[in-house]
């Protein structure tokens, strides 16, 4: 690896990240932070900032440059505004960094954030996949005759099933991740639909050029044609609440729709809980299948665990894994120090 001239703190809840970096940049003046107030497994994190030890205070304190998850940064900054003080560049290990932007003031932030991107588009879209197959297929109906001993004892519901390549796909949010949805969508024979509100979101790019077939700014337009509605949306200012109160009305059959199977892989913020129920209801839409919830874990008391027209995910269709953090940090890294813009830096006046 090339010079380096600043040490990296390191501070996360996902395993082997050290081992990986070190790795492949053994070089590296890494110094690792464990704490018994942060921990986690896959997409949750447990972390208590008052629990932290005075060492652990210390390190933070002494960090330019931070690796660690944007919810855990955001905590340890409502803990204590002046946890951080020389910070100059923190690496999120995840590629949604909107809690930070609860935190703090967009046009007061000393420091740069570069968002970890790049990788999930894969993941993610192997899990819509997986869930529009099960759900067609109703595996669920398949492992409860299982269970029974009875051989297609649920009858239609797992002999009666749609083609993939008869159905619309409609992406809500098309960039990285959103791209890579639509293409393995088409991959499967789906006719595909872009929903991208502003131009900079319609620009195909490398792979994944011809991923979507047909682009749209209309929402509604979107909602009607699909079969099953992928919502990738970031949570930003223009985003939050964009599916609220009536908004998938016109996804129901009434409208013109084709009541689809609603997928959240974006933010739970897009839409509430009530409205989702409302949606399901009134059959805007006819099930949905859930891995980001307004508020996460999503609460015991919630009516959506009660439901068979509800799957529930642990928020686990991109789990950063710890492979692949090393190749995207030291491209930065080198960066940093070179005094290079960094890949993915955030905007924190556009809010991404």
């Amino acid at each position: 690896m090339a010079t380096q001239h600043v040490s990296v703190t390191l501070f996360t809840s996902i395993p082997d990240v050290a081992e990986e970096l070190l790795r492949d940049a053994p070089d590296l003046p890494l110094k690792i932070v464990t704490d018994p107030g942060l921990s986690g497994h896959g997409g949750t994190i447990n972390f208590d900032p008052t629990l932290l030890s005075a060492r652990t205070h210390r390190i933070l304190a002494d960090a330019v440059v931070l690796i660690a998850e944007p919810s855990v940064v955001a905590k340890l900054l409502r803990n204590d505004a002046g946890a951080l003080p020389r910070l100059k560049w923190c690496q999120s290990t995840y590629a949604g960094v909107d809690s930070l932007f609860k935190e703090l003031v967009p046009n007061n932030v000393p420091w740069k954030l570069t968002r970890f991107a790049g990788v999930f588009g894969p993941p993610i879209a192997e899990w819509c996949i997986a869930r529009i197959i099960a759900h067609e297929r109703d595996f669920a109906a398949t492992s409860s005759d299982q269970a029974r001993k009875e051989w297609a004892g649920s009858g239609n519901n797992v002999t009666s099933y749609r083609y993939l390549s008869t159905l619309t796909l409609s992406v809500l949010g098309c960039g990285d991740i959103g791209r890579c949805v639509a293409r393995a969508g088409r991959a499967m024979g789906m006719r595909t639909v872009g929903f991208a509100r502003t131009a900079a979101d319609k620009r195909p790019g490398g792979s994944n050029l011809d991923a979507v077939e047909e682009w749209t700014s209309d929402l509604n337009m979107a909602l009607r044609e699909a079969d099953y509605v992928v919502s990738v949306l970031p949570s930003t200012l223009e985003t939050r609440g964009l599916l609220r109160g009536e908004a998938l009305a016109p996804a129901s059959r009434d409208a013109g729709g084709n009541c689809p199977v609603f997928l959240n892989v974006g933010r739970g913020d897009v839409i509430d809980e009530s409205s989702l129920i409302v949606a399901l209801n009134k059959e805007y839409i006819s099930a949905a299948i859930l891995d980001v919830f307004e508020k996460e874990p999503l609460p015991k008391e919630s009516p959506l665990w009660g439901r068979a027209d509800v799957v529930i995910s642990p928020h686990v269709s991109g789990v950063t894994q710890a492979r692949d953090v090393p190749e995207l940090f030291i491209k930065n890294y080198r960066r940093f120090i070179s005094g290079e813009k960094l890949l993915y830096e955030v905007d924190w006046l556009k809010g991404y």
